[in-house]
Order: C-alpha cells, then sequence, then structure tokens
C-alpha cells in the first residue's frame, strides 16, 4: 500500500458526532480513532520541517493492546492528518476553529 490513501477509511457512529478514521492493512488494521486539537506550528524547525502536535483518542483498539501502539502508528496517524488536511485544503473546505479562548 504505497498511496495513504488506501491505509484509511472514514467511519461514523449514529450516537458519536464525530468522524473517526479506521485504519486498512498493516499491523493497526481495523483499529479506529480520532483527531483532538490539531496545532500547527508558528516557525520552521531548524532543518526546515514544521512538525504539528495533535492530540488523539483510539476509539476501538480492535483487540490489540495498549502497549502495542509505538511511533510508527504516530506517524501513520500523521500522514493520515495530513492528507486529510491537504485534501481539505484543495477543496477550500478547511475550517479553523480557535479554541484558546
Amino acid at each position: 500500500m504505497d498511496n495513504i490513501k488506501d491505509r484509511y477509511t472514514f467511519v461514523t457512529d449514529n450516537e458519536n458526532p464525530w468522524t473517526c478514521i479506521g485504519v486498512k492493512g498493516g499491523k493497526y488494521e481495523g483499529v479506529v480513532y480520532k483527531y483532538g486539537k490539531v496545532t500547527l506550528p508558528e516557525q520552521e524547525n531548524e532543518d526546515g520541517s514544521l512538525p504539528f502536535k495533535f492530540d488523539y483518542d483510539i476509539v476501538d483498539p480492535n483487540g490489540l493492546d495498549r502497549d502495542f501502539f509505538g511511533d510508527d502508528f504516530v506517524q501513520l496517524m500523521g500522514d493520515i492528518l495530513l492528507d486529510i488536511i491537504d485534501d481539505q485544503m484543495k477543496e477550500d473546505k478547511l475550517e479553523y476553529l480557535n479554541t484558546d479562548n
């Protein structure tokens, strides 16, 4: 699975107003999670990267122990989030909510 779009799908639940992400393929197959607060950096790192931070909640670990989730899972979630943000920017549907108040 070389295309990140092949690695996830959107998951909804009638009881939950949030859209979740379902992981497709790999060792995290079937895991469902949702993003929380996403913080975009104001300045680049010394290497020119723009590392953003995000909160998340694993809604359904699909039987996997919580200790099983490591840095590679966080990297996967970050790659998926970047893809979602990129798509929303292309469609001019990206919404910014200031929750600092």
